[in-house]
């Protein structure tokens, strides 16, 4: 559906891209499904529609036996031509608005749309490009150029598009065809398992009483008969069943859409639009995670900061391990002792900083290290795990600090000799801890 919408029901005929190709509005505006030029979609779907038709009132119905012959001539092809006549009705009808077809003349260009003039095509019910006073529900079509009445979308199979004139048929032609799909499918498993469990039952037709070779088969029976071997049977068959499977897949699925679009009182347009507000919404919700913007942040300045060292390495490892550890972090008891663990090892940038340090006051996070505030203000780290030594810890920390230090809620003067004191602020936890 080649429309896009606007705040007051609009649809603006400009330049836009599809799948990467750049799609112009016709300056002549389409009547129906039958205007130039005609799309191959269309010229696919009538061409299938006449390859199966060949394939299953010649070939498979004339070998069905006496009984099921007659039902299958009545049912799919009662199925068959009411398909014809409604997708040709479908494809036929003009959707266009009311005043649109009253007032319209077709065989005139259509003006471009200024968007420096007018912020929509339709504004206030009334198409600027139309010149004409439309209803609620309609919509201008990049497509055929044109306001439709009732727009469910752009259907490229009939070359038309759907509104409230002709989405019935539309409706009516999809399930046609299906049935139709049914109907073929049911015929050919039937030969199938008749041609492997009594082939002779396939060979009723009068005409098979002069052909003595059981590998012989009657095609376009009874008027045109032409023998064939099995193989060319076999292969018509194949293609006819894939083509079927295809048909049947795509046809249902369009066909439940349209049936809960109706249940939900909605047009297509009306769920495409819901749907991408929906989509939009949640990545509003995903750009808000504080987990995501901590990393961003972090590892943006770090890459700036840190650059390819050994140390810079080690400082962003930590960094996402920070990123990891949060996701299973612990509340705090409510009793504060004097040993306490640190969520983080580093402050956040200070567009983020406030939410950090609130995150620091209710949550602690697993480390492998746990640290030990002296009231002198010394800190000493113990091993979580019994593998990795003190000293390394202590010194891939400190290296750390000092080469990535940014504004935080707390001040650390980290010396060279290994020590580190820590004014802290807001009772945030030191930086010390981690030395």
């Amino acid at each position: 559906m080649d429309t896009r919408s606007g705040s007051q029901c609009s649809v603006a005929p400009e330049a836009v891209l599809n799948n990467g190709d750049l799609v112009l509005p016709p300056r002549i505006s389409r009547v129906n499904g039958w205007s130039l030029p005609l799309h191959y979609f269309q010229v696919v779907t009538w061409a299938v529609f006449l390859g199966l038709s060949s394939a299953t009132f010649g070939i498979f119905i004339p070998l069905l036996p006496h009984v099921w012959k007659y039902i299958a001539y009545m049912v799919t092809g009662g199925i068959f031509f009411f398909h014809l006549v409604i997708h040709l009705i479908a494809s036929c009808i003009d959707p266009a608005d009311f005043n649109v077809r009253l007032m319209k003349n077709y065989s005139q260009p259509m003006p471009i749309f200024d968007r420096s003039k007018h912020a929509h095509v339709i504004q206030n019910q009334s198409c600027h490009l139309c010149k004409v006073t439309v209803n609620k529900k309609t919509k201008h079509c990049i497509s055929c150029n044109k306001c439709v009445s009732g727009f469910d979308h752009h259907c490229k199979w009939i070359n038309n598009c759907v509104g409230s004139r002709n989405y019935w048929f539309f409706f009516s032609t999809v399930a046609s065809a299906t049935a139709g799909m049914l109907c073929l499918i049911t015929i050919l498993l039937y030969i199938l398992v008749q041609y492997f469990v009594d082939p002779g039952v396939l060979r009723t037709d009068p005409n098979y009483e002069d052909v003595k070779n059981t590998n012989t088969w009657l095609l376009f029976l009874p008027l045109f008969p032409v023998q064939v071997q099995t193989l060319i049977v076999v292969i018509i068959g194949m293609v006819v069943l894939l083509l079927d499977l295809l048909g049947l897949v795509q046809l249902g699925q369009l066909l439940i859409f349209h049936i809960y679009l109706k249940a939900k009182k909605m047009t297509t347009f009306e769920y495409l639009i819901k749907t991408r507000k929906e989509e939009s919404s949640k990545h509003q919700v995903a750009r808000k995670d504080p987990c995501a913007q901590i990393e961003d942040g972090f590892l943006q300045q770090g890459d700036g900061a840190l650059g390819s060292s050994a140390q810079g390495d080690k400082a962003k490892n930590s960094l996402l391990t920070f990123k990891c550890l949060y996701h299973h972090s612990t509340p705090l008891p409510s009793d504060k002792s004097s040993s306490e663990q640190e969520a983080d090892d580093e402050p956040s940038p200070s567009s983020l900083g406030a939410k950090v340090k609130s995150f620091l006051l209710i949550y602690k996070s697993p480390c492998h290290f746990c640290t030990s505030v002296n009231l002198d203000g010394d800190s000493s780290a113990k091993e979580a795990d019994g593998v990795r030594s003190q000293s390394s810890l202590g010194v891939n920390a400190r290296d750390s600090l000092k080469i990535y230090r940014r504004p935080s809620p707390f001040s650390s003067t980290v010396h060279p000799e290994g020590g580190s004191t820590a004014q802290e602020t807001d009772d945030a936890p030191s930086l010390s801890s981690l030395g």
